[in-house]
């Protein structure tokens, strides 16, 4: 019955409801048990027409290659047979020419034929003769080969240098061990099979993969040549994502709304072949059918849920408080991903500014300007630390933040913290009182760096809110009773501002709010500061006290207890700085080790150079290895006092490299301290290196201080002769001048690269190097392009912005980083967009370097010299493969020095010159070809 328009519920009701709700739950069920029973078998025949498509079209691309792999069996026992018996390079040149003519006539066009490197030398049966930049021996089918001994290798489709256009290759290497025979594949033919085969199945789509997940034929020609692992919300990423992660042959998944089922049959060299069936009209149907039955439930129910209506307050509280928490989660994340991105950004400016300032420290013999040149190093430090702070802001959050307590001055802080602050209450037109009691003790134990950023934040907050009058900053002692070596400091920040209201000082510590928003919004600052301030000091034992009268006024104070060191009082602070400043010391290495050996690996030879020059004042011994198979053949050979080791190395990188180290049990360096060299500054990458197995960390450019110091620390007490005060034992070495011309270069800035490289030899050697290897980088980085190697093109572009970063040409580096960031990102269209524009400014610096590299011989001639003899020449290009078997590039260059003397006949005056390219970059094995 109806009362007032409200329901009435009888007992009965609650019973009636749960029967009519049963009834509906058990229809649904025998429909969705229905609907479940059709759509499996729907799904079974559309996986078994799947199985048969992907079948078929693996067994058409395997007898495609297997004719191929017919004639690449016949050709090989052929040459082995003609390589037994010595048969000249002509008779196997006439052998690979008749059989190339037959091969393009039976693939009808889809091959050119054979070629390959014989005992040395490149010969191909198409008659192409390449040009001298064309190295065999790095090309894709001779490395597959070389790494498939005894087996027929399956090379992935890549660029070819002759047709410059996409092949697939089989190689195999010969019974001489070091010969390669090779045959292309053109790509028309598989996307035939696949275009053929779509058209007459009831697949959507055909498609061929690669093993890096990259399209070797499509039914949909657009799609060929994509890398859909490196792709992001698209169709192709979406199929491989969820073929990844299924354990059967078979799979289904959903892109746009749209179902899909898909089977895939491995084929060749691990690639697979996949047939993609739209299931959603299959489906149709049956969704139609359980959509009616749904929606017809859920009226039922409805009508049911209306009667108790009470019980829906606690579902809607819970939903509402479900989505709040997802809310709070999202934003936090926002927040975290912000402060990282805006702290990695601020470093380079910062890194700029002290550099430049650090030159003017060392080379500055005028009193006033060091005084100037030590309150920006002091500020600049303060605003560094306070970046790196907020970087890690996400670590205070998860309590991750660790107290590190060291022996510090406080004479030292206390100036830090005044230099820092007067220049902004001088502009304000404030007054800057300092109430320092003289008796505290001088030499303290503690957090110097906490300690500062917390007293930081509150003097910077008390000069932002005061519009006149003063801040004062006051410093006061007690004794510990309990403790003779304790003492706690009293720290206060008291000013004349605006003041807080009593209802808004709980708010001061909340992120990413200020009070009084309206009134304060001139007021710089993302609302971090005291929140920050709040943790750090609870987490040294201790909190922030807030005392406010609104409109006159705000006292921040806190004690914290600290070990004393020394109980030396502290005395007058400002006339102790000066004077430390007066008997400031020339900048000169901090200790030599020349019975230190470190090994550096970094694939690129100019950081190679740099690392050098850095350490060439402390004597210590640099092995260098410009890929992580090479550092490992080092490290298993002699034993080394620290290891650094490059992050970002194509093939293998740093992280690969230490763990196949480690993993050596009879490696003599399995305990040797290991350092990773990176760019990568942002929140967590100590943590990150450090759970991978390093000891350490550096970021390029490398800073010379950092280094020096992290050399110190590892590198074996004995080794180390620490450098004292004796001037005179310390005398400067004269510098070199730079050439007045590089000044005028507008893409470097030499000042900046002086500092990076160690002095104007190191800079100038550095230079040459970066000139002499731009020409073969932008190749080899167009090249990688051309393939849409994302992958190796973003990691040259990496080594191009350190390199350019190394020797002072900022702006090409911040370039470079750019696309970096895009390469990593998989964003094709920006580089598309600027990787020509970034090339076409490396090559013509490298040009406007050539003055450095040119060769000096062109500037003397050598009619005078004597003619070295064949005998001779022949024993000079025995000994520096003998050095190169070694890694020795120092003997190698000493040994073409030796040439110089002589006039060498005019057939090897090339090959000379092309040694000495080689050696400079270190190309060991380009060396080895050219003297064999």
């Amino acid at each position: 019955m109806m009362k007032k328009g409200k329901w009435k519920i009888t007992k009965s009701t609650p019973q009636s409801i749960a029967l009519s709700v049963l009834l509906v739950l058990s229809f649904m069920s025998i429909i969705l048990l229905y609907y479940a029973m059709l759509r499996t078998e729907i799904s079974r025949k559309i996986i078994k027409n799947g199985e048969l498509c992907a079948a078929e079209s693996s067994h058409q691309i395997d007898k495609y290659l297997s004719e191929g792999t017919s004639i690449m069996r016949a050709a090989c026992r052929t040459l082995d047979i003609m390589i037994r018996d010595g048969r000249s390079y002509d008779e196997i040149l006439d052998y690979l020419r008749n059989q190339s003519i037959a091969i393009s006539s039976i693939m009808s066009g889809n091959s050119d034929g054979l070629y390959g490197l014989i005992n040395g030398r490149f010969l191909d049966g198409s008659g192409w003769v390449p040009d001298n930049a064309y190295i065999p021996a790095n090309r894709p089918w001779y490395v597959g080969a070389r790494g498939n001994i005894g087996r027929m290798a399956v090379i992935d489709p890549y660029l070819d240098a002759r047709t410059n256009s996409i092949v697939i290759t089989l190689s195999k290497m010969l019974c001489d061990g070091k010969s390669v025979i090779a045959i292309d594949f053109f790509m028309d033919r598989l996307q035939y099979i696949t275009e053929e085969l779509a058209a007459r199945s009831e697949s959507a789509m055909e498609i061929v993969l690669d093993r890096k997940y990259r399209v070797i034929a499509h039914s949909d020609s657009s799609e060929v040549g994509k890398t859909y692992i490196s792709e992001d919300g698209t169709f192709g990423s979406t199929l491989v994502e969820s073929f990844r992660s299924s354990k059967t042959n078979f799979f289904s998944f959903e892109f746009n709304n749209v179902e899909y089922i898909a089977y895939m049959v491995p084929v060749a060299n691990d690639w697979l072949c996949i047939s993609v069936f739209d299931a959603t009209s299959a489906f149709k149907q049956l969704r139609d059918m359980l959509s009616f039955t749904i929606i017809v439930s859920l009226l039922i129910v409805f009508i049911a849920i209306l009667i108790i209506t009470s019980y829906n307050d606690r579902e809607r509280l819970a939903q509402t408080l479900d989505e709040k928490a997802k809310l709070a989660a999202a934003a936090n994340e926002a927040k975290s991903a912000f402060l990282s991105n805006m702290s990695h950004e601020i470093r380079t400016p910062i890194n700029a500014v002290l550099g430049m300032n650090e030159m003017i420290l060392r080379e500055s013999s005028e009193q006033k300007v060091i005084e100037y040149s030590e309150n920006i190093r002091t500020a600049g430090n303060t605003l560094l630390g306070l970046v790196n702070d907020i970087l890690d802001f996400s670590k205070i959050e998860a309590g991750k933040m660790e107290i590190i307590n060291a022996d510090y001055e406080l004479s030292s802080l206390i100036n830090d913290l005044v230099n820092m602050i007067q220049a902004r209450a001088d502009k304000k037109g404030l007054q800057l009182k300092l109430i320092f009691d003289r008796k505290a003790p001088r030499r303290l134990n503690g957090d110097e760096v906490r300690i500062r950023q917390v007293i930081t934040n509150i003097l910077t907050n008390a000069v932002k809110y005061t519009k006149m009058g003063s801040v004062t900053f006051r410093i006061g002692y007690e004794r510990v009773p309990s403790d003779p070596k304790g003492v706690f400091l009293d720290f206060s920040v008291s000013d004349t501002g605006i003041g807080i209201k009593p209802e808004d000082i709980e708010r001061l510590f909340s992120q990413f709010e200020r009070i009084e928003e309206k009134r304060n919004r001139n007021i710089e600052g993302t609302g971090l500061g005291l929140n920050i301030t709040k943790g750090l000091l609870e987490m040294m034992g201790t909190s922030l006290e807030v005392e406010s009268v609104y409109g006159k006024g705000s006292r921040f104070s806190f004690r914290l207890r600290q070990k004393v060191i020394s109980w030396e009082p502290l005395g007058d602070y400002e006339e102790d700085h000066r004077a430390s400043l007066s008997e400031r010391k020339k900048y000169r290495e901090k200790f030599t080790a020349p019975d230190a050996v470190v090994l550096m690996v970094d694939d690129t030879p100019m950081n190679l150079m740099v690392f050098r020059n850095l350490l060439k004042q402390t004597r210590v011994q640099v092995d260098t290895a410009e890929s992580g198979d090479e550092g490992l053949a080092l490290s298993q050979k002699k034993k080394y006092d620290i290891i650094f080791l490059d992050h970002m190395m194509p093939e293998k990188d740093g992280i690969e490299t230490l763990h196949e180290l480690r993993a050596a049990a009879d490696n003599p360096n399995l305990k040797t301290p290991a350092v990773c060299l990176t760019a990568n500054a942002i929140s967590g990458a100590r943590e990150k290196y450090l759970e991978e197995g390093f000891d350490d960390y550096l970021t390029k450019p490398i800073d010379s201080e950092k280094l020096e110091e992290m050399m110190i620390s590892y590198l074996p007490k004995e080794k180390l002769i620490m450098q004292g005060g004796d001037d005179a034992a310390h005398e400067e070495k004269p510098s070199v001048e730079l050439p007045e011309w590089l000044h005028e270069i507008g893409e470097i800035d030499p000042e900046s690269g002086l500092k990076h490289c160690g002095g104007g030899e190191g800079y100038l050697e550095t230079l040459k190097i970066y000139g002499e290897n731009t020409v073969a980088n932008a190749e080899e980085i167009e090249n990688f392009w051309r393939a849409r190697d994302i992958a190796n093109t973003t990691i040259k572009v990496h080594a191009l912005k350190s390199t350019s970063r190394a020797i002072g040409a900022e702006k090409l580096g911040t370039l470079a980083e750019k696309l970096e960031f895009a390469g990593k990102a998989g964003d094709e269209a920006a580089l598309d967009a600027e990787l020509d524009g970034l090339l076409a400014r490396y090559r013509a610096l490298g040009e406007a370097l050539s003055p450095l590299y040119a060769p000096a011989q062109e500037a003397r001639s050598k009619e005078a010299l004597p003619l070295i003899s064949e005998e001779e020449l022949r024993e000079a290009y025995e000994s520096i493969r003998e050095f190169t078997a070694s890694l020795d590039a120092d003997s190698i260059m000493y040994a073409l020095d030796y040439l110089d003397g002589f006039r060498v006949p005019e057939g090897e005056k090339e090959r000379v010159e092309q040694l000495r390219a080689a050696a400079r970059s270190f190309d060991w094995d380009r060396i080895n070809v050219l003297c064999r």
